[in-house]
């Protein structure tokens, strides 16, 4: 007899709770549903079932085994699913969330390219910085920088978001460079409101932590405020290289404070807890991790 036969056999009985239901179920007779579980209680040498006055319920050995052939058919399950996505084209909608200044520059435009390769896969976007409920809201995957609270979603890496403490000439000008971070508590610094500690800012230096409380005029949720604030003259801000490198190129903003380097960020692509992940999900995440590898303003 088929070992997997016998094992899935034996397993519905458990939840449909008869060897009739099962027979109906399988379109074969229930004597046939019988020999099936008596030959796989043989190739055993135990007694899985107790069959009394239409009732069936499991052996104490039939309990631990029904526990095993779940997870092996689960395992089963997964595999073949996961091959059948393997071998055909991944389509189907994939509902993502986006952080909103991350996915205008790093994301939008990587999508076209995305859907030439994968025409199937239909793309819905949504853009929000603030924490989501993933399975809740329906969406299939998200991108998130930074820790990532515990959680029963599965997080994937796709790099890391290096910061930068930065002025612009004009603050620079008027108010004069910081030289250590307890400078820091004498200037006007910029206060981004989406952080777990919205006016600590986190350092490392020679494999040493540091950490300074600031103060300022100005706090935002909105990385692009935060940025053209910095701009203007009106204080200082930690930012990601990702955000404005270029500004630090054509120096519109000046860094400072550069043997003090903020805690990196990481970057994640999150999606719900499955017994497999959807092919369209995998092939998404494997593109953009693609992309970001040959990205010198993310680190890999």
């Amino acid at each position: 007899m088929d070992k997997f036969t016998g094992m899935k056999i034996f397993v519905r009985i458990i939840q449909l709770g008869s060897f009739t239901a099962v027979a109906a179920e399988l379109g074969i007779s229930q004597s046939s549903v019988s020999k099936k579980i008596s030959a796989l209680e043989n190739s055993l040498g135990a007694a899985l079932l107790i069959r009394s006055n239409r009732l069936v319920r499991l052996t104490e050995i039939g309990t631990n085994y029904y526990e095993y052939c779940q997870s092996i058919l689960n395992l089963l399950e997964e595999a073949e699913s996961q091959t059948k996505d393997y071998v055909s084209k991944p389509k189907g909608n994939l509902k993502i969330n986006l952080p909103v200044t991350f996915g205008r520059i790093h994301v939008i435009p990587h999508i076209a390219g995305f859907i030439k390769e994968y025409p199937d896969i239909n793309i819905e976007l949504s853009f929000l910085d603030r924490r989501i409920d993933l399975k809740g809201d329906g969406f299939d995957l998200a991108i998130r920088i930074g820790t990532l609270p515990d959680s029963s979603l599965i997080a994937r890496p796709l790099g890391y978001s290096p910061r930068i403490v930065v002025a612009s000439p004009f603050y620079i000008e008027k108010y004069g460079k910081p030289h250590s971070l307890d400078d820091l508590k004498q200037h006007n610094c910029l206060i981004y409101t989406n952080l777990s500690s919205i006016n600590i800012w986190h350092f490392t230096s020679n494999n040493q932590k540091f950490s300074v409380q600031i103060k300022g005029t100005l706090q935002s949720n909105c990385s692009d405020a935060i940025l053209e604030c910095t701009r203007s003259g009106v204080g200082i801000a930690v930012l990601p290289y990702w955000f404005i490198q270029h500004h630090l190129d054509d120096e519109t903003l000046v860094p400072l404070l550069e043997d003090m380097i903020p805690v990196e960020f990481p970057i994640n692509a999150i999606y719900p807890n499955k017994n497999y992940i959807p092919n369209k999900i995998k092939c998404f995440i494997d593109y953009m991790k693609h992309q970001y590898d040959r990205t010198p303003v993310i680190k890999t």
